[in-house]
């Protein structure tokens, strides 16, 4: 038997954690079978106990590898967001200066192929919050939002940490969101098949724009 740490046996692990985004995705932790997800990835389905025993550990080891591509695509936004409201007392114009830069990558990420698979599984964490919503929250994501919550504040001159703020910064966020969260709907509305690079200039404009009116709250 294969080592775990062998080049092989690492590549079946990821296939199946692969499977497993896309299949709890589609059809749910309870409508997945194990015997699904091993054929999904083309391994055996001896494969699936053999690396995480349980059905619920592959659920979680899902959430995991969603929460590390996510948090690697957030990180240098992030950092820099972090890193200014550690380190200096931001105006209200410097803040929105801040929030300008990070929604473009925010939405580059919530367009990307790669984010329609993680979506439909966060999105059903959302609605029904179990262990994995903890360890995508722990990550890059919930750092993230509240960095962006916390810059909102200062650039609208609410009191950071009140619900004002909060509720703000989360109307804001969401409307990056809805693009990802209400894609079909957002799609037909925009007569578009995908979000191309046009869309994508435009909803950030927008956004931006929206951002920038936060100077006369």
């Amino acid at each position: 038997m294969a080592k775990r740490s062998d080049p092989r046996s690492v590549e079946t692990r990821e296939r199946l954690v692969e499977a497993a985004i896309e299949l709890f995705g589609v059809v749910g932790f309870d409508g997945t079978s194990t015997r699904a997800i091993a054929g999904m990835a083309g391994v055996s389905l001896a494969a699936i106990p053999y690396h995480f025993v349980t059905k619920e550990n592959l659920y979680l080891a899902a959430a995991s590898s969603i929460a590390e591509q996510v948090s690697q695509r957030l990180e240098p936004a992030l950092s820099r967001l972090e890193d200014e409201l550690l380190n200096r007392a931001l105006s209200r114009k410097q803040a929105i200066e801040l929030l300008e830069t990070a929604f473009g990558p925010f939405v580059m990420m919530l367009a990307s192929s790669d984010s329609e698979k993680w979506a439909r599984f966060m999105l059903r964490e959302q609605a029904t919050p179990t262990e994995a919503f903890e360890i995508l929250y722990a990550s890059n994501v919930g750092r993230f939002f509240r960095a962006i919550i916390h810059l909102t504040a200062i650039a609208s001159g609410d009191v950071p940490g009140s619900r004002a703020s909060r509720v703000r910064g989360l109307t804001l966020l969401g409307q990056a969101l809805a693009f990802r969260a209400a894609r079909a709907l957002s799609l037909r509305t925009l007569e578009r098949e995908d979000l191309g690079p046009e869309e994508i200039v435009s909803i950030t404009s927008l956004i931006r724009e929206n951002i920038r009116l936060l100077q006369h709250l």
